[in-house]
């Protein structure tokens, strides 16, 4: 008897839709559908890494892109993607991104090492940022933020903390019947329990029949920055942040 063996379809190696304005446009829609939670609306960072780069973890060619989308990264946030879109739609994806692909690095005024001492010193950053396990927790760990999020949103999130904030840091409001009324960002809250952490960084736990009420705000605990810091010291703190690649 013969036996016939069926192969399943392997996706091409190099993309069909690169530079095709139509295919671009697809792609945008669909990144902002399922990738923009994590990467950001421009694909330039939030929770998940700036893509506009063009420097990625798992190499940089249009095939390594399609399998991390497809498959996802092992022991990371990066869900798969291929049981959700077929193929050509993860290919529109890599064309989008390859469209917003920054051709230079951007040009960054300040120094490092100023912005480090203002990072520590008259920032204050410190007290709610940690970098390699130092620091507060208050705020979103900034170990890799030179990888993750790029110098716009760096910018933005200093001068303007309230216009993007990174998912579960936002402020959240609980009125208790017995602590009276508690501020600071959510940990957990569900159909029986509420846990925040305040601005001192002590987690509060109640149980539902001991919350008044709970008020989740779309604005940042962060302090705008924008009348705090000179022109020149913003600069050497995006400086600064932007060094950080958590190697």
């Amino acid at each position: 008897m013969l036996t016939v063996t069926v192969c399943a379809a392997q996706p091409a190696r190099t993309n069909p839709f690169h530079g095709s304005a139509e295919h671009i446009d697809a792609g945008r829609a669909t990144f902002r559908i399922y990738c923009s939670p994590c990467h950001g609306i421009r694909a330039a960072g939030g929770d998940g890494p700036d893509l506009t780069r063009g420097i990625y973890e798992a190499g940089d060619s249009d095939a390594n892109l399609f399998n991390v989308i497809s498959d996802g990264v092992p022991g990371s946030e990066m869900s798969a993607f291929g049981g959700r879109m077929n193929n050509n739609s993860i290919w529109r994806i890599v064309a989008y991104l390859r469209s917003v692909t920054q051709d230079e690095p951007p040009d960054i005024p300040g120094d490092a090492s100023r912005g480090r001492q203002i990072y520590q010193g008259k920032g204050g950053c410190s007290s709610c940022h940690r970098i390699a396990g130092k620091g507060g927790r208050l705020g979103p760990d900034l170990s890799r933020a030179g990888r993750t999020l790029g110098l716009a949103r760096l910018r933005e999130s200093v001068i303007a903390p309230n216009e993007n904030i990174t998912s579960g840091f936002d402020k959240v409001t609980v009125v208790t019947t017995t602590d009276g009324t508690i501020q600071g960002r959510q940990i957990n809250i569900d159909n029986f329990s509420a846990q925040l952490m305040d601005s001192q960084e002590q987690i509060h736990s109640y149980l539902r029949e001991e919350v008044r009420s709970i008020e989740s705000e779309r604005t940042s605990l962060m302090p705008s920055y924008a009348a705090v810091l000179s022109a020149s010291e913003l600069d050497d703190l995006l400086a600064y942040l932007v060094s950080l690649r958590g190697e």
